[in-house]
């Protein structure tokens, strides 16, 4: 049998847990639109305090009848993820915890603030927001830039290609649930002390659940598989006061539907899902702790029917009051009383995978829903007022310019709120489109550049460019998200707000200055306008 070779010297008392997401700048699939941010554009973001007169973006203040509001908030401090509450919950008491964002660990800046919890650590790495094998080389190369003992990759990633991230430089992969594998091995590893196993441990190594390692001689082995019943994890609470914090939550694992653009419900082979009455428990906790909202990041929080009519019936009756958003197809929303009981349940916004306009596209996707299904959800969104942030897809095989034409169409005509337009990318080796020979796609690793019948990854970058263009000057009730990502808008405005018309003429005065040309090519309104708009718009707070 087998055991896991240890680096030496390794402290596993001390541990390094890196989560999050990748730095804003460096993420390929949204530099287009990304340079449009106020936040991450030095020079957008002096020059619009230079145009209202403010210190800085976050002494710009908006109007709301006869009193001024500040805009922008600077983030005091990283509000925790799902992986950094999961996995923290399940370490020991006596665990000294560090927890350092995946983006902070690549920053050229002086790491000293984390570094000495690396050396000869234990350092637990999220890979759900690494997306392929080049990123997470750069990421397990700084980490042992630091000294770290070991490093064990969990995540997204990992799950779905476990060999391919061994061979990364990773030490360990838990690929898959990790509520009994992490303490399993955490055992393991502290009665292996810094000298490494010895063969009276090969049992209890081989007792850790879906654990992937590196042999003595040099191989990878696995262990077995192991699913935990879902409604017996522990509530992910973040520690200390919640007060302004949006903390997220899990209430499902896997999917029951078979987009062919996601592996989602590949990484758990069973589709897993909480109880009403396990979603109100774990709220009340949440709510009692103060935190602000909720964010339930699971796949569509809206399914199965039953668990979302008995979850909104009981947060009523229990008298919940925490607001909340989620994720949701496109379909449940067709029901204009589902969408009543929402509101009234105190659901500020669901973000929906629309995906495309085109139907051909939706078929192709094998998405499962139709483009007529989105009108009348759009209209019991409007009607009784919960934000829609609207997400879809250029690109994907079988994509021309005429289909992203009716994309674009619906777009300018009947979206409102925030919104997103990403370019088809391989996240994993398993995804559905990549067995289908119809789709003809050419690849050659995760992450990497595609081509395939009627365009290739370059194409669609432009032709999402494009398309942005359209939609920004010709909707006024739509903003990309882009624009403002990494700031408090996401969470704090939504359409209906008196901030979001000064959002918007924001987003085209950012896009007149960085292209003028298509800006103006694509019908936009002057820059002297947008400007004067803006003055009128906005106030320097002192």
């Amino acid at each position: 049998m087998t055991i896991p070779r240890i680096p030496v010297p390794l402290d596993s008392s001390r541990i390094l847990l890196v989560s999050g997401l990748w730095p804003y700048n460096d993420v390929d699939e949204k530099k287009a639109v990304g340079r449009l941010n106020v936040f991450h554009n030095p020079e957008l973001r002096s020059r619009l305090a230079e145009l209202v007169g403010a210190s800085s973006v976050y002494d710009i203040g908006y109007r709301v009848g006869s009193e001024v509001r500040q805009l922008f908030h600077a983030a005091t401090e990283v509000e925790p993820t799902l992986v950094s509450v999961a996995l923290s919950s399940l370490l020991p008491e006596d665990a000294q915890v560090t927890e350092v964002e995946v983006a902070d660990v690549l920053r050229s800046e002086d790491h000293a603030s984390w570094a000495a919890a690396a050396r000869d650590g234990l350092c637990l790495l999220s890979t759900s927001y690494i997306t392929n094998f080049s990123d997470l080389s750069r990421v397990v190369t700084r980490l042992r830039e630091t000294g770290v003992g070991h490093i064990v990759a969990g995540g997204y990633l990992a799950t779905r290609n476990p060999e391919r991230v061994l061979d990364c430089g990773i030490d360990m992969v838990v690929a898959g649930d990790a509520e009994e594998a992490v303490p399993a091995l955490l055992n393991c590893l502290r009665a292996s002390g810094s000298s490494g196993p010895s063969s009276v441990d090969a049992d209890a190594w081989a007792a850790v659940p879906n654990l992937w390692y590196w042999g003595r001689d040099g191989e990878r082995v696995f262990t077995f598989d192991r699913m935990v019943a879902v409604d017996d994890i522990r509530a992910t609470i973040p520690a200390g006061d919640l007060s302004g914090i949006s903390v997220p939550y899990e209430s499902m694992r896997g999917c029951p539907y078979k987009c062919a653009f996601c592996s989602y419900p590949l990484v758990s082979t069973k589709w897993r899902f909480k109880s009403a009455e396990k979603l109100i428990a774990d709220w009340t906790l949440i709510e009692k702790g103060g935190a602000k909202e909720i964010i339930a990041l699971d796949s569509t929080f809206t399914i199965p029917p039953k668990r979302l009519r008995d979850f909104l019936k009981m947060y009523r009756e229990a008298g919940l009051t925490v607001p909340w958003g989620a994720y949701s197809r496109v379909t449940p929303l067709k029901n204009e009383e589902t969408v009543i009981q929402l509101k009234r349940a105190n659901n500020r916004w669901l973000s929906i995978g629309f995906e495309s306009g085109s139907q051909k596209m939706l078929d192709l996707m094998h998405k499962g829903t139709r483009v007529k299904d989105a009108f009348p959800a759009l209209a019991n969104l409007r009607r009784h007022q919960v934000a829609p942030w609207s997400n879809f897809i250029i690109g994907y095989p079988g994509e021309t310019e005429e289909t992203a034409a009716e994309t674009v169409a619906f777009m300018s005509r009947h979206l409102f709120g925030f919104y997103g337009i990403y370019v088809f990318n391989i996240r994993d080796r398993g995804m559905p489109v990549l067995s289908d020979p119809t789709a003809n796609l050419h690849w050659e690793d995760v992450g990497s550049e595609w081509s395939h019948s009627t365009m290739n990854s370059e194409q669609a970058t432009r032709l999402r460019w494009e398309s942005y263009l359209k939609v920004c000057v010709t909707n006024p009730e739509a903003i990309n998200v882009d624009v403002f990502r990494g700031s408090n808008v996401e969470k704090d405005y939504g359409i209906w707000d008196a901030a979001f018309p000064s959002l918007k003429h924001i987003e085209l005065w950012s896009l007149h200055h960085v292209d003028p040309d298509a800006f103006r090519a694509a019908g936009g309104p002057e820059g002297a306008a947008t400007e004067r708009a803006l003055r009128e718009l906005l106030v320097p707070l002192r």
